[in-house]
């Protein structure tokens, strides 16, 4: 997807008949240009990880891209890879990844009991069971997977779609090492990302996985116990596909200065501001999300201590945060120096590991399922670098409570 993330975003929207499309996979240009045209009701991934209903407006061959109209009346360029249209009528014994109904025994041509779409078994990735009912009725293609257990907060962990999709994640429907990554490991050229394989911003909602390093939306995860806060890198995160299994992430220790710039980016994000009242907002938004921050050992914080905290570490880290008494505005104001993502952490999964070896049981975060937690896009060519994260954040909407929106 090209453009920004629109003001509001398109409702969700179960997909009546969605298309796989793996990423890098390069098609006959009069195959791809015949699944679009002007008109068109298609699904649309956005870079949260999930699917929109919407409508093309354009179909732009030269750039491999189409203007989408979604729901709420916004427009914005989605890549090629990252559309679904619907099954056409008469083509349902076609492949619809290679477009093709030639079949041998070992790879037959098998329908999604959802959208109803064939695939050979060898063209879906992953390949399907030779046992599998050809008919459909039972199976379900991985973007029917995808578009049921993924949502805001973190995917399903529990039943058979949780199931199914953990089955998915073991493998990814594009070559990683194919993608060209800017130096700093944020973006790649070809907005691929995530067991999807969809646009993402890293900014916005995502965790990096610490063995392949690739990014994965927070909407995609089955580990997370609590919401991401916009920015929010203290995760060492282990993908399916590096653990063949289910995903794994530690949750970081953070200092007050650490939770009073994640809070400010996160704010900045939300209410698409710069400046914030302490008590009001900053301080209202840490105690009504204390338990959803996950602070470690700052938890146990007395709720009459954290406004000490919490000033001192604005008033005394200059270089990241600015008072509106600098600016001679109200001294009771703060806002970030430069609006980015507070930086990284450099524990490395290696040293967590000897941590909780030393420590046992004090991991604040818990999977739900009873195991525990260790706890649209601008040109292909220039998107997500650092220092065009001040850019980037006036993105999104909130899923965490105080910000203008329901909470996840």
């Amino acid at each position: 997807m090209e453009g920004r993330e629109p003001s509001t975003r398109p409702s969700r929207t179960t997909p009546a008949s969605p298309r796989v499309t793996p990423a890098l996979v390069k098609r006959p240009r009069f195959q791809t240009l015949a699944r679009f045209w002007e008109g068109q009701d298609v699904l649309a991934r956005w870079t949260d990880g999930l699917l929109y209903l919407g409508i093309i407006k354009k179909v732009d061959s030269a750039q491999e891209t189409c203007l989408v109209r979604f729901e709420d009346n916004s427009q914005f360029s989605v890549l090629w890879k990252d559309i679904f249209p619907p099954a056409v009528p008469g083509k349902e014994q076609l492949c619809c990844v290679c477009n093709s109904q030639a079949c041998t025994p070992d790879n037959k041509l098998v329908h999604c009991g959802k959208c109803k779409h064939a695939y050979h078994q060898e063209c879906h990735v992953p390949s399907v069971p030779c046992d599998t009912d050809s008919s459909g009725s039972s199976w379900m293609c991985r973007q029917c997977v995808f578009a049921v257990a993924t949502k805001r907060g973190g995917a399903l962990k529990k039943g058979p779609f949780a199931r199914s999709m953990l089955q998915m994640k073991l493998s990814l429907p594009y070559q990683l090492k194919s993608l060209e990554w800017d130096p700093l490991h944020l973006t790649n050229k070809q907005q691929c990302y995530c067991y999807c394989g969809g646009p993402g911003e890293w900014n916005m909602k995502m965790l990096q996985c610490c063995r392949c390093l690739q990014w994965f939306h927070e909407a995609c995860t089955q580990c997370l116990s609590k919401p991401l806060l916009y920015g929010d890198r203290f995760y060492v995160f282990e993908c399916s596909v590096c653990t063949r299994g289910p995903e794994n992430a530690w949750r970081l220790p953070l200092g007050w200065v650490d939770v009073s710039h994640l809070v400010l980016y996160h704010l900045s994000i939300c209410c698409k501001k710069k400046y914030f009242d302490f008590e009001r907002e900053i301080l209202s938004f840490v105690n009504e999300n204390w338990e959803s921050l996950l602070l470690g050992e700052l938890t146990d914080t007395p709720r009459t201590d954290r406004y000490s905290h919490l000033l001192h570490a604005l008033t005394a880290e200059k270089d990241r945060f600015i008072s509106g008494k600098e600016i001679k505005k109200k001294k009771c104001l703060f806002g970030l120096q430069s609006r980015v993502p507070p930086p990284a952490p450099q524990t490395t999964l290696t040293e967590l590991r000897l941590q909780e070896a030393d420590v046992r049981g004090s991991t604040p975060c818990v999977r739900e399922d009873g195991g525990p937690e260790k706890p649209p896009t601008q040109n292909k060519d220039t998107k997500h670098r650092e220092a065009d994260a001040e850019g980037a954040a006036e993105a999104a909407e909130s899923s965490y409570p105080g910000c203008g929106a329901e909470p996840i």
